[in-house]
């Protein structure tokens, strides 16, 4: 239960003898220490915009700068990048107060890290050169082989970053973009293994790998439920869910086999069942929104127009008492009522 109090219930609770004037001031002083809640406050919504208008302003001057530099400048604009950042960031993250700016901003370092690598090996000629438009298969294939291995190299350096950064701040924003270049590695992986292939493009594998990563990062957050410090299992769980939509929907919207759209079915009503031991309304709305959404996509392919409109008023009828079943039923199947 997510119960808060103010000052003025301390107030009330001192007078009604449940707190000593001691122990009032022992938690007013700890609540004025400890950094804010990591919900969505007012303040977490400036801080979270501060970091994306950060993230977003390195990124855009680099975009307009990166090619007019030459080796050297891109390895020293980034490694300056990533000092400043990390500097900041220790410095604010060690001060409790401002924990969570010093963890957004340390992502911000960690997104510093592929640069300065990839600065490096053009730098120093190890990264791969294009072949030319005339070049013959062998060549393409031999350039994508080299430049997954090179992908996968800085893949590995990031994680190292994102590893270093968490062991250092347990932040759960370090631990998301560590998930991310294991993603980037593994999908890496999987192209270097895939025969014959002249450009980089996603195709089936890849889909399936990040369906398969998807639901690793939702079985890693039901394993460190409730056993750490600091809740990670959200930001696992909300990880887990994109990569399920993501690899399994462009398989079951892109393409006309009733098999993805089956798997696609079976995985989000799953994942609707998963949401009552694991107490997790994000699941019930996920799995919900994944079903309706398959079948709207069914109703363009089987009904006209007119047809369609129908089936759109039953499909509405459908959500409107799914969420009157969730009204009605709610608080006995989600009974920590703090979860989301």
């Amino acid at each position: 239960m997510s119960a808060r109090f103010t000052e003025r219930d301390l107030e009330r609770w001192v007078e009604r003898g449940l707190l000593s004037a001691e122990q009032r001031e022992a938690i007013l002083e700890e609540l004025t220490t400890r950094p804010p809640d990591e919900g969505l406050s007012v303040v977490m919504l400036l801080y979270y915009g501060g970091g994306l208008l950060v993230l977003l302003a390195y990124g855009i001057f680099l975009g307009f700068q990166w090619e007019e530099m030459n080796e050297a400048g891109r390895v020293v604009i980034s490694a300056i990048s990533l000092g400043f950042f990390t500097a900041i960031s220790t410095f604010l993250i060690r001060n409790q107060r401002f924990r969570v700016p010093g963890e957004l901003l340390q992502v911000v370092a960690i997104a510093a890290v592929p640069l300065l690598a990839f600065a490096v090996l053009d730098a120093v000629g190890l990264w791969p050169e294009e072949p030319r438009f005339r070049a013959s298969f062998q060549a393409r294939e031999a350039y994508q082989a080299d430049l997954a291995w090179a992908r996968m190299g800085i893949a590995g350096v990031t994680l190292l970053a994102a590893w270093a950064a968490f062991s250092f701040s347990k932040s759960p924003y370090a631990l998301v973009a560590g998930v991310l270049s294991v993603a980037w590695l593994v999908l890496d992986v999987s192209f270097q293994i895939q025969v014959e292939r002249v450009q980089f493009e996603w195709e089936t594998p890849q889909w399936i790998v990040l369906a398969i990563l998807g639901a690793g990062a939702i079985a890693a957050g039901v394993l460190v439920s409730g056993k750490t410090e600091r809740e990670y299992s959200l930001w696992l769980y909300a990880l887990g869910l994109a990569g399920l939509a993501i690899g399994l929907g462009v398989q079951a919207f892109d393409t006309d086999a009733w098999t993805w759209g089956a798997l696609w079915l079976a995985v989000a009503l799953v994942i609707v069942a998963l949401s009552v031991p694991l107490q997790q309304r994000l699941f019930a709305a996920a799995g919900l929104a994944g079903v309706f959404v398959y079948m709207a996509r069914l109703v363009f392919d089987v009904f006209e127009t007119a047809g369609a409109a129908l089936a759109f008023v039953v499909l509405g009828m459908m959500v409107l008492a799914a969420g009157a079943i969730y009204q009605r039923f709610s608080e006995r199947l989600y009974q920590r009522g703090g979860e989301t």
